[in-house]
């Protein structure tokens, strides 16, 4: 047994798929709160090639949520932080990374899955995966509650009711939040993926996978649009 599958081993999943993640393309555009979790979700998963976004760098008001929010990181870029904290799990892993995404971006990706907290760059993401064919993984998060899906086919402007003259500035970006929301809604949204990618079942556009953790029944589905 290699390396690589002495640390997979224990994910419970046959070669074929184990294979299917590792070979995979996973693009996250996003590692603040919801989407550091997806890439540590993913790297644990054992996938292998990356591609990651981000603009911003690690500053102490991110601390209460992002898991690659530490010390050694602090005023790192945030993809820096991400290939670095890769490395200390897999020292193979193939990952590029840039700082600007918007609809020009070339994108070459199995998956596209959404760490993002701004509805500008949600809805590049989808118009792109759906030209692409390819699925985008919408992840929210917001106080102490989130959401999940995965869009294919269904149009993420029906699902959010958006706008044809939409004005996006207007929207509220970097919401408050706890961490075991935005570590929820990540690792959801890296499930799903996986889901996707093996042909397990997943939570498809318009069902959509909620979740507030200050209620009672803390998990429920609904429609979108």
């Amino acid at each position: 047994m290699d390396a690589y599958e002495e640390k997979f081993a224990r994910n419970m999943l046959n070669k074929s798929h184990q294979e299917k993640i590792r070979s995979a393309n996973f693009t996250i555009v996003g590692l603040g709160g919801t989407g550091g979790f997806i890439l540590e979700n993913l790297l644990r998963m054992g996938a292998e090639n990356l591609s990651i976004f981000d603009h911003d760098r690690f500053e102490l008001s991110n601390f209460n949520r992002q898991t690659l929010a530490t010390e050694e990181f602090l005023d790192m870029p945030k993809v820096h932080a991400a290939i670095a904290r890769a490395k200390t799990i897999n020292k193979n892993i193939k990952i590029t990374s840039s700082s600007h995404f918007d609809e020009n971006t070339q994108l070459n990706a199995t998956v596209l899955l959404d760490g993002t907290d701004n509805i500008k760059s949600k809805l590049v993401m989808a118009q792109m995966a759906r030209k692409k064919k390819i699925p985008y993984v919408f992840c929210s998060a917001l106080a102490s509650r989130g959401m999940v899906s995965i869009f294919t086919d269904y149009k993420f402007e029906d699902a959010f009711q958006l706008p044809k003259d939409l004005e996006l500035h207007h929207y509220q970006t970097c919401p408050s939040i706890i961490c075991p929301a935005a570590s929820l809604a990540g690792s959801l949204a890296a499930s799903q993926a996986v889901n996707f990618l093996l042909k397990k079942p997943f939570v498809k556009a318009p069902d959509a996978l909620l979740f507030d953790l200050d209620k009672p029944d803390i998990f429920w589905r609904a429609k979108l649009g």
